[in-house]
């Protein structure tokens, strides 16, 4: 029972130990492994959003070509993000940057460029989701209307859908409740 006991608190003493010291290379401002992280599967996920709508959608054989079309653009262009990502955290690393920091005004550059990139993303992408759409019955554009926006990044949940929250306008639109008597 004795061995027991100390081996437990061996083992726990050296996981305490070793978060740590994880905890203590994110406080010195070790960063390059969260951006790595940010830049990792961003084709992979795109590439598992459109197979989810195209399980939902069901392309027909008439629609095969606008879709694939379509499919092939958001696939490109998540793929050149995804090498674009990885070769900034590269740059970085490279420059002795990865361990700061941005500034404020370096953080602006960086989303600025990052805006750029998805503008012109969209609208390299606008001819095709357009003939796409006009090729959908009703019911497929209602999918695509509901699941189809998607940047190639993680969503984190349809809060629109959650119980209890109510869209802007939905309260305001209705009858004002009776007060409650007690």
């Amino acid at each position: 029972m004795r061995k027991l006991i100390l081996t437990s608190a061996v083992i726990l003493s050296a996981a305490l130990g070793a978060s740590s010291f994880a905890l203590a290379d994110k406080a010195s401002g070790d960063r390059s492994g969260h951006r790595a992280d940010m830049c990792a599967n961003i084709s992979a996920r795109q590439i598992g959003h459109l197979a989810e709508l195209e399980a939902k959608l069901k392309p027909t054989a008439a629609q095969a070509a606008t879709w694939s079309a379509y499919k092939q653009i958001k696939t490109d262009q998540a793929t050149a993000s995804e090498k674009s990502c990885t070769d900034r955290v590269a740059a970085r690393k490279a420059a002795g940057d990865d361990k700061k920091r941005p500034t404020i005004v370096e953080r602006q550059a960086m989303m600025e460029k990052g805006l750029e990139a998805k503008l012109a993303n969209m609208k390299a992408a606008t001819p095709a989701l357009t003939a796409l759409y006009a090729s959908l019955s009703d019911e497929q554009k209602q999918v695509l209307d509901k699941d189809g926006f998607r940047h190639g990044h993680k969503r984190h949940g349809d809060w629109k859908h959650k119980a209890g929250y109510e869209k802007h306008g939905d309260k305001a639109d209705a009858a004002p409740e009776a007060p409650v008597e007690q």
